[in-house]
């Protein structure tokens, strides 16, 4: 166990030395944060009403489903993982302490949007903080989860960055935190529910801020999890075949 903090402590160091990282977990999402809070609450002054979830569904999709990728390619493109496996460490400390990582960054993020989006832009406090916060780590641990299965699959850092951006645009554009899910044609709505973030927004919406959805939040909810846990599923074990397929 102290090897497996140890790990951890090393891992969140290189994250705070990588540019890359620093980019897509903290710099992109606060600066887009900063930038379309002050567009959507002087355009629509309804969007302050759940701004603080919205900005942290695109962050948190927007980090694990293009941050979480990269550090496993490298790992396996420079043969870091082939040097974990000669030296014992098992697969499950490899994503463990990936997933980990990634968890506490975005945490923070999120932590920094809930705090800050009241404070700047007048954006309503969720009624109940308990369940938002209970909402956002349910939506880290299927968006992680995500993250992760696109970096045991993709073999280089080309393909991992198609298939998060096939994830990541349709969550953007098709989950309702743009403009609502209702505008959109019904094929496109459907075709949105689907991802995790559509769910996020309702769980949100319904269970922290206790206001109507167009679906059940606490069925939302429970999708998220679900995602979540089958996502972890797959990426153990799409892990484990690939290293013994390459003899790691």
């Amino acid at each position: 166990m102290k090897a497996f903090f140890k790990y951890l402590w090393i891992q969140l160091k290189m994250d705070l030395r990588d540019k890359g990282t620093l980019l897509v977990f903290y710099l992109v999402p606060l600066i887009f944060f900063f930038v379309m809070g002050a567009v959507f609450s002087s355009i629509n002054p309804l969007m302050k009403t759940t701004l603080a979830a919205s900005m942290t569904i695109f962050s948190v999709t927007m980090g694990a489903v293009m941050g979480c990728p990269a550090p496993i390619v490298k790992m396996r493109e420079s043969g870091t993982l082939r040097a974990f496996k000669v030296n014992g460490i098992p697969d499950m400390a490899v994503l463990s302490v990936q997933a980990i990582s990634a968890f506490l960054h975005l945490f923070l993020v999120s932590v920094i949007i809930y705090v800050v989006s009241p404070l700047a832009f007048h954006s309503a406090i969720p009624r109940s903080p308990a369940l938002y916060f209970a909402v956002l780590a349910v939506f880290l641990f299927a968006s992680i989860g995500i993250g992760l299965l696109i970096g045991v699959v993709a073999r280089d850092q080309p393909f991992a960055t198609m298939l998060s951006m096939v994830i990541f645009l349709p969550s953007l554009l098709l989950s309702g935190i743009m403009f609502p899910a209702t505008m959109l044609p019904k094929s496109l709505m459907w075709l949105g529910r689907i991802f995790p973030a559509t769910h996020a927004l309702q769980s949100f919406v319904g269970l922290a801020y206790q206001t109507k959805t167009d679906m059940n939040a606490n069925l939302s909810l429970g999708i998220i999890a679900g995602i979540g846990l089958l996502m972890f599923v797959l990426a153990t074990w799409r892990f484990n075949n690939v290293r013994r397929s390459e003899q790691l």
